[in-house]
């Protein structure tokens, strides 16, 4: 069920969206999708402004043990498996952002933190070793470390998540009995933002199911809608803000924004 939103973009992936990354000072959503029949993981980059995608459906050498680990500046950082038998056997590839080519690699390293300069994280060729790597070559960095500072950016905002056992999970779920007649349970993801309110709930339906609300201050309903069902457990971060928009996945593989 919808309300007054209106949708702005949709588009079904041939596998299930496994992770996210949003670069909001470049317009761009990065995904990583995993089709589990064909034993193959793909890659995406959506300009959510316009509705494009800079690239679409990249796989790389590497069909299925890799993932999409971060971004810093205009390099993507993803994690690859060396040993499948040894999932601590990790290496570090990165690749340009808008042409998608292999800027460099690296054998052993497990990614702590990054920012648009350097790449924090740890080596275990000699013991544990905590290393940081320039951005664009790959190469170590001598002498002490620097600190990493994450960015904070204005126009991307998350939910918080509330345990079922918490007094702020007790809350929302009596507003949402009395309100709408809703039962949440487990858990749920809640957000206010720019005079409305969204919720992420879970019910008893088909096994687990997930719905996102979100109401006007005043009560009004302005979207309603089923994220997934059948579920062995929850989820976080189901929904996100960026650029005026609420963005989520739906249904695994269905990738979803509305105006706000």
């Amino acid at each position: 069920m919808s309300g007054s939103l209106k949708r702005k973009f949709s588009h079904r992936f041939p596998g299930i969206v496994w992770n996210t990354i949003a670069l909001p000072e470049k317009d761009i959503i990065l995904l990583e999708v995993r089709n589990h029949e064909r034993k193959q993981v793909s890659f995406s980059a959506w300009q959510y402004a316009s509705d494009l995608f800079l690239w679409q459906d990249v796989t790389l050498d590497e069909l299925w043990w890799v993932n999409l680990s971060a971004a810093a500046g205009d390099v993507v950082l993803f994690t690859i498996y060396l040993d499948t038998s040894n999932p601590d056997k990790k290496g570090l590839l990165a690749y340009s952002l808008y042409d998608t080519k292999l800027l460099w690699w690296h054998n052993d390293f497990s990614i702590l933190s990054v920012n648009d300069l350097y790449v924090n994280g740890i080596s275990t060729k000699t013991g544990t070793k905590e290393i940081v790597l320039d951005v664009l070559t790959g190469k170590e960095l001598a002498g002490a470390l620097p600190e990493l500072q994450e960015k904070k950016t204005a126009n991307f905002f998350k939910p918080s998540l509330y345990a079922e056992d918490t007094a702020y999970f007790s809350t929302v779920k009596t507003f949402l009995e009395s309100g709408l007649n809703l039962l949440p349970v487990t858990a749920l993801e809640y957000l206010e933002h720019d005079g409305r309110i969204f919720i992420s709930y879970y019910v008893q339906e088909n096994g687990l199911a997930n719905y996102l609300l979100v109401l006007s201050l005043a009560g009004e309903v302005l979207l309603h809608e089923k994220l997934d069902e059948s579920l062995k457990g929850i989820g976080q971060d189901t929904f996100f803000i960026l650029a005026g928009c609420v963005i989520f996945v739906k249904n695994k593989c269905e990738l979803i924004s509305y105006f706000l």
